[in-house]
């Protein structure tokens, strides 16, 4: 059952990839013409396609958006180490403390208590 789920999953992202590669070069293909970027302050211009400024901002956004992405699931994941480290060692000192503390015994139970317990 796995299997065919995973096969679906595959044809499905193939198929949203395949449509957006097809869309992406009909964009290129109807917006070829030439703009003018101008960095104000500075002396440059860059002549390039409408689509090429187009695509390559999206792309820039997605490699930026990736990043910050990376860096926060790498954050997470130094937390979860960190926090995992603190309970096993609060897990060891329990253990360990377990080994030392008294369990109290039970005695011989009064006249109206059910169940009396060592005072030692």
């Amino acid at each position: 059952m796995g299997r065919i789920f995973r096969f679906i999953y595959h044809v499905l992202i193939w198929t949203i990839l395949g449509s957006i590669v097809v869309l992406a070069g009909t964009f290129a293909v109807f917006n070829r013409e030439i703009v003018t970027i101008k960095f104000t302050p500075l002396p440059f211009s860059l002549d390039l396609p409408l689509f090429a400024l187009i695509l390559g901002a999206m792309a820039l956004g997605l490699i930026i958006g990736t990043g910050l992405s990376s860096f926060s699931r790498l954050r997470l994941k130094w937390l979860a180490k960190s926090q995992r480290k603190r309970a096993e060692a609060l897990e060891n000192a329990v253990n360990e403390n377990s080994n030392t503390i008294q369990i109290p015994q039970s005695v011989r139970a009064e006249q109206n208590r059910k169940l009396a317990l060592n005072q030692d």
